[in-house]
């Protein structure tokens, strides 16, 4: 199931470029699935609470479950999608949970919660770059200016390079703090993707991650509305805990250093 409003403005685009290059797939191969995850630096990696806990099937609704948030569990971080065969990856590392929020998606304020950090075992950030967050003040909690998503809606998972789309924009706030409305096109696949905001001087930082969308439909919408919305988790929502993750490792950095 996907919302997509008035247009599909996705693209497939080469993802050795700036900025696509940073954004990869977790992958829990116990699970026969996962989603999408770009790096914050050059050791760790940002992704839905629901990607990053990914359990088994439900053999009733053959839906994915997700297991009880646990600072240790590890899953399979890859990057570098092959320019011409779809599926592989140039690189892949070891990804372990170092934080993350309290999910649940039976509420709004779960859903806020839908969000955790892991540390690499290897830190391919020094090879593709990683994404600069935004620090929005409180005063302005819905982004403003252009949006752009980057990832790997499972429809597309036989076509070369990464999804893209530009041109999207933030609706509404809320209805609790940490999520936000939008009417970019998600799909299954895509949860934990980036969503970036275009700075005035032309660069772009992340504002929020992929969520879920609400009532989801395959039909193509013609407007954005609260009964068909597609949700991000603000950066709000997790950015100090990400600060606090990469203090302590420049601290063990430095500690290694002057040993």
């Amino acid at each position: 199931m996907a919302n997509v409003f008035v247009e599909d403005r996705r693209e497939q685009r080469d993802a050795s470029l700036p900025l696509f290059q940073s954004v990869g797939m977790l992958v829990q191969p116990q699970a026969g699935g996962g989603g999408t995850a770009f790096l914050v630096s050059r050791c760790h990696i940002v992704t839905a609470y629901h990607v990053a806990f990914l359990k088994e099937r439900d053999p009733v609704t053959g839906k994915l479950k997700t297991l009880p948030g646990k600072v240790g569990h590890a899953a399979e971080f890859v990057i570098g999608p092959h320019p011409v065969t779809p599926g592989r990856f140039v690189a892949r590392a070891r990804a372990t949970v170092v934080a993350f929020g309290a999910f649940s998606d039976g509420s709004f304020d779960g859903m806020a919660g839908d969000w955790a950090i892991l540390r690499l075992d290897e830190c391919l950030g020094k090879t593709f770059g990683f994404l600069k967050y935004d620090r929005p003040g409180r005063d302005s909690p819905v982004p403003r200016g252009e949006l752009m998503t980057i990832g790997f809606p499972r429809s597309r998972a036989k076509e070369a390079g990464i999804t893209v789309e530009t041109g999207c924009s933030a609706h509404d706030h809320g209805p609790v703090p940490g999520l936000i409305g939008v009417d970019c096109a998600f799909e299954v696949g895509m949860s934990g993707g980036p969503v970036l905001e275009r700075q005035v001087d032309g660069s772009w930082r992340v504002v929020g991650l992929i969520q879920q969308s609400i009532g989801g439909t395959d039909k193509l919408l013609p407007s954005y509305s609260m009964a068909y919305r597609n949700q991000v988790v603000s950066v709000t929502a997790f950015r100090k805990a990400l600060d606090r993750v990469l203090r302590a490792e420049g601290k063990r950095v430095l500690a290694k250093r002057t040993r």
